[in-house]
């Protein structure tokens, strides 16, 4: 395989999707194509646009501002020369990190050099399901409910025991490291700062600068998660609620990925590498268990063990599934593990997700001495992905 490098990386802000989020007022488009023109800025190649490949852009639910293939759109939109083409993925949940995949692939045939790749959920524009149309003989080859997320995480905590007590101690620890992260600037490096006119609640905006996450709720407790009733499911053993579940967001993240012979050509400085990707298929009625998949099998591929991991950044879905995930794969009192909040806490904009991860990674690695990191996450209709990524800077 060629020596392929992740050399730059930015991220917006992660909006709680809905009538108050802070990015209620700006386009899929327009903050894929700002997330686009900061990674071009850091790296340095304003004036090389033009040495682009492509553009490879994640997104899921794919209408309206999501929609008519996205990435070629917030390509134009972020002014990148015409003869920059563009493409849009959607492997639902992990659509950001299958772009990655797909753009160090390209690259490693040698039909390009350097490629942005990223992706953008905008939840409050097209809601979670939003067109979607389930063929009426879905049942003859699985649940049919499975195509409810929340189903599945309940399905998930009843088959392997999972507690609501449980579910709610792991959002509460994800909530208090992601604010701790935030008071002591850990993300400031890698979001984009935006001003953007939120809603207010008499009806009109006001100016925002977005910095940081908003759905960080730093007073979450058992006790206050214990309150909230169950969402998906209203029988006795109902456990998932909006509480140990991930939020809904509008968000975008971006990556710059070129071959070695290219960073040497333009003096960019590498990174991050990605050693190994797999994506694996489950059964849809227990989609959440996708990672604990995934992730063995992207180890053996890579010929690595479990222990030569440094950091684990296992999106958190639902508390249900990746506790599941964690607990099979041993490594739930990792001191690495989401050291910074993740889904439940910063959000879980469905096909930005996997790109904010890497982005994330590209500043965590190198703060905690990380030399291996795994990044993976479950994925819609029964699915799982799990990328190994090495820092090389």
């Amino acid at each position: 395989m060629k020596e392929i490098y992740l050399v730059e990386s930015a991220r917006t802000g992660i909006a709680k999707a809905g009538k108050n989020s802070w990015f209620a007022n700006i386009r899929a488009d327009d903050l894929s194509a700002m997330v686009m023109n900061e990674v071009i800025r850091r790296a340095g190649i304003e004036d090389k646009k033009e040495q682009l490949d492509d553009v490879i852009w994640g997104g899921t639910y794919l209408m309206k501002d999501m929609g008519s293939n996205i990435g070629r759109y917030a390509g134009i939109m972020a002014g990148l020369p015409h003869s920059v083409p563009g493409c849009t993925v959607d492997r639902l949940c992990s659509s950001g990190l299958q772009t990655i995949a797909f753009a160090v692939a390209s690259i490693n045939m040698g039909w390009a050099d350097m490629i942005l790749a990223g992706g953008v959920q905008h939840m409050t524009h097209v809601p979670m399901g939003t067109g979607t149309d389930p063929n009426p003989r879905l049942k003859d080859f699985t649940d049919p409910q499975m195509i409810s997320m929340g189903y599945t995480a309940e399905m998930v905590a009843r088959k392997y025991n999972i507690s609501r007590k449980e579910q709610d101690q792991f959002a509460v620890e994800s909530h208090a490291k992601a604010h701790e992260a935030t008071q002591k600037g850990l993300f400031k490096e890698e979001i984009l700062p935006i001003e953007a006119d939120a809603p207010t609640e008499d009806g009109g905006t006001k100016k925002v600068l977005v910095d940081r996450d908003q759905g960080i709720r730093p007073g979450t407790t058992l006790e206050t998660l214990a309150k909230l009733e169950p969402v998906f499911l209203k029988d006795e053993k109902a456990t998932v609620t909006a509480g140990n579940s991930s939020q809904v967001n509008d968000a975008a993240a971006c990556v710059l990925i070129t071959s070695k012979e290219k960073c040497q050509e333009l003096g960019l400085k590498p990174k991050m590498k990605l050693v190994e990707y797999v994506a694996v298929g489950v059964d849809p009625k227990y989609m959440g268990i996708g990672p604990a998949v995934a992730i063995p099998k992207v180890l053996k591929k890579a010929g690595m063990k479990k222990e030569d991991i440094g950091l684990w950044e296992i999106n958190e879905a639902f508390a249900s599934q990746a506790l599941y995930c964690v607990n099979e794969l041993g490594i739930r009192n990792h001191k690495m593990l989401n050291p910074r909040g993740s889904g439940i806490a910063l959000g879980h904009p469905l096909g930005c997700t996997g790109a904010r991860i890497a982005t994330t990674l590209m500043h965590e690695m190198p703060f905690y001495g990380v030399k291996y990191a795994v990044e993976s996450m479950c994925v819609g209709h029964g699915q799982g992905a799990a990328a190994i990524w090495e820092w090389v800077g």
